[in-house]
């Protein structure tokens, strides 16, 4: 099962399947986002701007070409293209996204000279709004 696969916008033949996670390490959901304002009677009101997609995912420990291929595209600071599968589908929705949290991963250990890193945690944000 593939839950996120990671594309260049300007090349979507460009991809990266980001390895499968489980135990409450996978994370999608809408948040609404808007803005609240307070009326002089007190009232709040909130003026809604639509959903976003949120993503947190988890992963306990990945190899070098694979950190390296993921990081390419969490480091880059340019909006990339998701394939993701939401918390109220059975298939992949595509959008645009963009890193909004990277905890920086561990070195774990080294095998047959292959670095592995640990801990690695992101969330990424829709980028546009929608219904």
């Amino acid at each position: 099962m593939t839950q996120l696969e990671f594309y260049d916008l300007a090349d979507p033949n460009n991809t990266f399947e980001v390895p499968f996670t489980s135990f409450d390490k996978y994370q999608c959901y809408p948040v609404e986002i808007g803005t609240s304002v307070e009326m002089i009677s007190g009232l709040v009101v909130m003026e809604s701007r639509g959903n976003v997609q949120i993503i947190s995912y988890q992963y306990d420990c990945m190899g070098n070409d694979k950190w390296r291929r993921l990081a390419s595209f969490l480091r880059s600071g340019k909006a990339f293209g998701v394939r993701y599968l939401p918390d109220n589908s059975d298939n992949l929705v595509q959008s645009s996204f963009v890193c909004t949290s990277l905890t920086p991963p561990k070195f774990a250990f080294e095998q047959d000279g292959i670095p592995y890193w640990h801990d690695i945690e992101f969330t990424l944000r829709e980028v546009r709004p929608h219904d």
